[in-house]
């Protein structure tokens, strides 16, 4: 693999993970309502979740991009319906008190790792996605290894921004924006659960 197209390949996945999805959703949602070191909790499930979806790809285990793919719409709806289960949750305790009940960092962690393996398509879009920087000749194995692993750091780097920017606005408002920080977070929660369902088309 040239260093020209391996540089192609890192602008055009630093552009992907700069959009918002449901794992954005999650961890902006968790961290305005939360904090910084809950939200990190909250990436770290995150990420864990998306390192093993890359693993699997870059092992050529396409049994299980292909399970992904058959179960592809239950999956997605189970995501969408628990996003939208947090974001009415958030909601309805922003209702009641500026001050949210804490989310533990076990908690956190489950939810971001939860929320990865509810979006298929970030699956199977990574098994046709990687495959297409790889060069002809010995060694692809290893490429697609190093693609794996770029793209993980990557998504590692995008979502930590993510964080620090929710948390630091979290930090610098008062309590009654933070009633007002904290229904936005439910909102977008809820809107990452409607994203979800009308992005994820096969």
């Amino acid at each position: 693999m040239s260093i020209e197209l391996y540089l192609v390949f890192v602008v055009a996945t630093a552009l992907l993970i700069a959009t918002p999805g449901p794992n954005v959703a999650l961890i902006v949602g968790t961290s305005l309502t939360h904090g910084l070191r809950t939200g990190i909790m909250a990436v770290a499930g995150v990420n864990i979740g998306v390192m093993i979806q890359l693993a699997v790809v870059a092992a050529g285990l396409s049994w299980i991009v292909d399970l992904f793919a058959k179960y592809f719409d239950v999956i997605r709806f189970a995501g969408a319906a628990y996003l939208l289960l947090l974001g009415i949750q958030t909601l309805w305790r922003a209702r009641k008190t500026a001050s949210p009940k804490p989310l533990s960092s076990e908690r956190a962690f489950a939810r971001g790792f939860a929320v990865a393996f509810a979006n298929p398509k970030t699956l199977i879009f990574q098994a046709a996605f990687l495959p297409q920087f790889l060069t002809s000749g010995e060694g692809r194995q290893a490429q697609l290894w190093l693609l794996a692993a770029t793209f993980w750091v990557i998504t590692v780097i995008g979502d930590a921004i993510w964080v620090l920017c929710a948390a630091r606005l979290k930090a610098v408002v008062s309590d009654r924006a933070q009633l007002i920080a904290d229904r936005v977070s439910g909102g977008i929660l809820i809107a990452g659960a409607g994203v979800l369902l009308a992005a994820s088309r096969r």
